[in-house]
């Protein structure tokens, strides 16, 4: 039978190396897909602007900061969205978010805080390592249950993080991590039509709004 050699003294089944993957991805989806939130965003009176997705930290939820004021044309709409609710995705509780900490002037970090009443304990962070695995998580259409996309670290340049990976509208503002489910960075949307290079806001930008809000950093 053929075998694989991955670094080892002795030779390793083809077959039990895409095991061995298929259960690392199973493992990093059940550890940090509980935390992922699906955000629906609402104009001023009341009309459906955008879904999109967050991450609980501690007693907060992370999200992308362009949400607020997005304009949904695409659903018809054309006024901001202003509030936003919270579908969990263990049992489907809905509710209403206070932004607690808004989106910075040109959404630059790309980070916007809000805050419900549950909490979760924080992921981990990790360094940000050039063409290391990373899995994506996020919202698709109508799905109450998150996605998981898996790609690479494309570019580790300040003011262009990205990964090579596949993420559908709705993806905005989910988590990436690593193999090992620490936090990499915050999914800000797609750079290029012809590439599937998604930019991501890096953790380390991150903690530091996080701090300058008042809530816990990173670990």
């Amino acid at each position: 039978m053929t075998r694989l050699r991955i670094n080892l003294d002795d030779g390793v089944d083809p077959v039990d190396v895409g095991a061995a993957a298929e259960m690392l991805d199973q493992a990093v989806y059940a550890k940090v897909s509980p935390l992922v939130v699906k955000l629906i965003g609402f104009s001023q009176d009341g009309s459906l602007v955008g879904q999109f997705s967050g991450f609980m930290h501690g007693e907060v939820i992370v999200a992308a900061g362009h949400m607020q004021g997005f304009c949904g044309k695409t659903l018809g709409s054309t006024s901001p969205a202003v509030a936003f609710k919270a579908r969990y995705p263990t049992d489907g509780f809905e509710e209403d978010l206070e932004v607690v900490a808004p989106s910075p002037p040109g959404n630059v970090p790309d980070l916007i805080l809000l805050k419900g009443s549950r909490s979760a304990k924080s992921l981990w962070s990790t360094d940000l390592e050039i063409m290391a695995s990373v899995y994506a998580l996020g919202y698709t259409g109508t799905e109450n249950k998150p996605s998981c996309s898996k790609g690479s670290l494309s570019s580790t340049m300040p003011g262009s993080v990205a990964i090579t990976a596949h993420a559908d509208d709705g993806f905005s503002g989910g988590p990436v991590v690593d193999k090992h489910g620490r936090l990499l960075g915050v999914v800000k949307g797609e750079l290029g039509t012809t590439i599937m290079r998604i930019g991501i806001t890096p953790n380390y930008d991150l903690h530091t709004y996080l701090l300058q809000a008042g809530y816990p950093g990173l670990i």
